[in-house]
């Protein structure tokens, strides 16, 4: 429409019958004039607001020019042109109807707030608007012309999509599917993981068993093969490396899922492309209720793509992700939402480095981390990171060292558990802050961050490991450093590990069964049992230890320092070392009670010179005959009692007496002197609180008596420093 022209229409200006139809449409908000101008191909509606109309006013508010194609509308309230491109129902104030509760109904309804001045230009605007009227409409023409600006905003909306949606298909459009290699090495050697051998025990000393991956089923001798449940092993059948289940223990079904990572060339950088294979093994009564009856169900799909490069050497990216486009209702490439959590994946190192050959990640050796680790995910996002921060992490992966490089990327803090890396080293050595030798060690067994550790402390101290005796120290007591350093260990670290592995072989996994435990490991491959039977079993010995110590045993007997049956013997000095500190509580409660006794004998011999002693009452004081005493608590048990009588916590008080931090007084009323009244806490020469049941506040009578006695307390300390309540005061 051409604004210019039609702002030159001359504004419309309302008629005396207008005016004097208004005041009987109070109700409503705008009256409505309508004619066709421009050969009948726009037409023309001009709104009044009914009060302005009645008060006299003639100026129309505004007027909206609505063609076939289009609409807009110009604001009347100022001499100035201005236009509005909003629609009638998103135009701020303004509604054709407005739903009410209506009284006399007693239900709601729609009251229409816009009236047309005559039949004829409802007629008008219905013609005009044809196509959108339908038989069956109500509140007509407005629901027509509702229909015609929805179709013209949706139009609008579909073409600024368009110029979206056509910058991010020129993005997408060269990338093509991924070679059949990469979903073959996926299911083969990335989910290689996710691969069991289910046995059941047909009769003593064989079992039937049948392995996911190469599907042969076959009875086998138990003793030539060990199987329990969960643990690691080999299959018989194919020797792949598979997780032992037993067919009575097996869920429902079992859930393995893992991103994976596949990059593609593109003109300035590279693609990464986040691929979710999902592998679900169901189990027998499982099987029975599906229709192909198949074990094995699997699919992979591409979620998400981050497409990078590198201005000025530094990454940069542009993430997307598959999904329903601005709530359109169509499935294609938007930009990231963050809906799609897939940081931690699998690299595919088939076609690299060739694949980003001409970026600052040619030399990453990326590719051979991942090739070294298959199954292990990792975030490759921070490893494009980290590389361009840290190069040498080139070193690191070529050496490798695997288990470390994954440690450096994924971790984003450091502590005093986690070997230290020296990043601006010029050597290796330096770099990990080892010698020679065991940097080698460290390679022999591929170590992580821990490890790491461990190796570090043990170069300190001038302890040597083997390959073997490293490992198998982690896999028994972690990174821990102060067994390390112990040089009051009754044997050496080999032989204390040779006994926590023989002697864990039935030891308790622990929390294996818990609801965050499977969720967790459908994301990660879980620890071999033994392992962690070895770890729980290190932790409970440790603390055997301790409690040995406390109750005096001889640790340099080897049968009390390493005892048979450790569980059974564990669970007896527990049980020992909960009576020792039940006699230790028991020994600490009657010596803080004596304290505390000790120290209210001294506040009464104070309070005597004080008060003077109330020859009727036994340990009270009177403050000028106010109708209350002043009692001192004989023990720590009238403390006790009096809280539990007023419901409130100067029980827990007992240690604080017994310390001398602060004194306790019972407040009771002189014809009542053995019932619990207020409860009063004297410190620092200061009443800190009064309590009454249930910690209520106290009434007058009782704040009269404590200023009374803090005046008379305040006064003897002025005389005499050297007497009064001096430790609290």
């Amino acid at each position: 429409m051409d604004k210019r022209k039609l702002s030159k229409i001359p504004r419309p200006c309302a008629t005396q019958r207008m005016i004097n139809d208004a005041k009987q449409l109070e109700s409503m908000n705008h009256m409505v004039t309508a004619e066709l101008i421009e050969d009948k191909k726009i037409l023309l509606l001009n709104f009044f607001r009914i009060k302005s109309l009645a008060g006299g006013n003639t100026e129309a508010e505004f007027r909206t020019f609505l063609s076939h194609e289009d609409y807009i509308t110009q604001d009347l309230k100022t001499s100035k042109t201005k236009w509005y491109t909003a629609s009638f129902a998103g135009m701020w104030n303004f509604s054709f109807t407005e739903y009410l509760w209506d009284p006399e109904l007693k239900r709601s309804r729609y009251k229409v707030n816009v009236h047309i001045r005559s039949d004829e230009e409802v007629k008008t605007i219905k013609d005009f608007f044809k196509e959108y009227v339908n038989s069956d409409d109500e509140y007509l023409p407005w629901t027509a012309v509702y229909r015609f600006q929805q179709e013209i905003l949706d139009r609008k909306l579909a073409e600024r999509h368009k110029k979206e949606t056509d910058k991010i298909d020129t993005v997408m459009n060269p990338i093509k599917e991924p070679p059949k290699e990469f979903e073959d090495w996926v299911w083969e050697t990335g989910m290689s993981f996710s691969r069991y051998l289910i046995y059941k025990e047909e009769k003593k000393g064989e079992a039937v068993c049948e392995c996911t991956h190469c599907k042969k089923i076959g009875t086998v001798k138990r003793k030539d093969i060990r199987l329990r449940n969960n643990e690691k092993g080999i299959c018989p059948f194919c020797g792949s490396r598979v997780t032992i289940k037993a067919r009575g223990k097996m869920p429902g079904q079992i859930s393995d899922e893992r991103w994976f990572l596949y990059v593609d060339p593109m003109e300035k950088g590279f693609a990464l492309r986040y691929f979710r294979a999902d592998r679900r093994i169901r189990s027998d009564k499982y099987v029975e209720f599906t229709i192909d009856k198949s074990r094995i169900e699997q699919d992979i799909f591409e979620y998400s793509r981050a497409i990078y490069t590198f201005p000025k050497g530094k990454p940069k990216y542009e993430s997307y992700e598959w999904g329903v486009y601005k709530q359109r209702g169509e499935c294609r490439w938007c930009p990231d939402q963050g809906r799609i959590a897939c940081m931690e994946c699998i690299l595919y190192p088939g076609n690299l480095p060739a694949a980003w050959e001409h970026t600052p990640m040619k030399y990453s050796a990326l590719e051979v981390l991942s090739g070294n680790m298959p199954t292990v995910a990792l975030r490759y996002e921070d490893a494009i990171s980290k590389y361009i921060q840290f190069p040498k992490l080139e070193w690191i992966c070529k050496m490798g060292l695997n288990r470390l490089a994954k440690d450096i990327i994924n971790c984003r803090y450091s502590g005093s558990m986690v070997g230290k890396i020296r990043e601006k080293g010029s050597t290796i050595y330096e770099i990990l802050g080892l010698n020679k030798v065991n940097t080698r060690l460290l390679q022999a067994i591929d170590g992580d961050h821990y490890e790491l550790r461990l190796l570090q402390v043990a170069q300190e101290i001038g302890l040597q490991f083997k390959p073997e005796q490293i490992k198998e120290y982690y896999e028994t007591f972690t990174c821990n450093t102060e067994l390390l350093k112990q040089a009051n260990r009754k044997t050496t670290l080999h032989k204390i590990v040779k006994y926590i592995s023989r002697e864990s072989e039935k030891y308790p996994i622990g929390e294996s069964g818990e609801c965050w435990r499977y969720s967790y490991m459908r994301y990660r491959e879980r620890e071999d049992p033994r392992i962690e039977r070895k770890r729980n079993m290190a932790k409970d010995w440790l603390e055997y230890l301790r409690w040995c110590k406390e109750l005096r045993y001889d640790l340099d007997n080897m049968f009390i320092y390493m005892p048979k049956n450790f569980k059974k013997v564990h669970d007896r000095i527990a049980k020992e070392y909960r009576e020792h500190l039940d006699k230790k509580a028991a020994a600490e409660k009657k010596r803080r009670e004596r304290e505390a006794k000790k120290q209210m004998e001294e506040a009464k011999r104070a309070l005597e010179e004080i008060l003077g002693e109330n020859k009727d009452v036994q340990n009270a004081f009177q403050v000028k005959g106010k109708g209350l005493l002043l009692v001192v608590p004989a023990s720590a048990e009238d403390i006790r009692a009096e809280g539990a009588a007023l419901h409130h916590c100067v029980g827990t008080y007992v240690d604080r007496v017994a310390r001398g931090e602060t004194n306790i007084f019972f407040i009771r009323k002189e014809k009542e002197p053995d019932k619990p009244y207020f409860t009063m806490e004297w410190r620092d020469n200061d009443i800190v609180q009064c309590r009454g049941s249930r910690n209520c506040g106290m009434p007058p009578e009782v704040k009269a008596f404590t200023e009374a006695f803090k005046k008379k307390m305040l006064e003897s300390a002025e005389k005499d420093k050297n007497k009064g309540l001096r430790r609290c005061g």
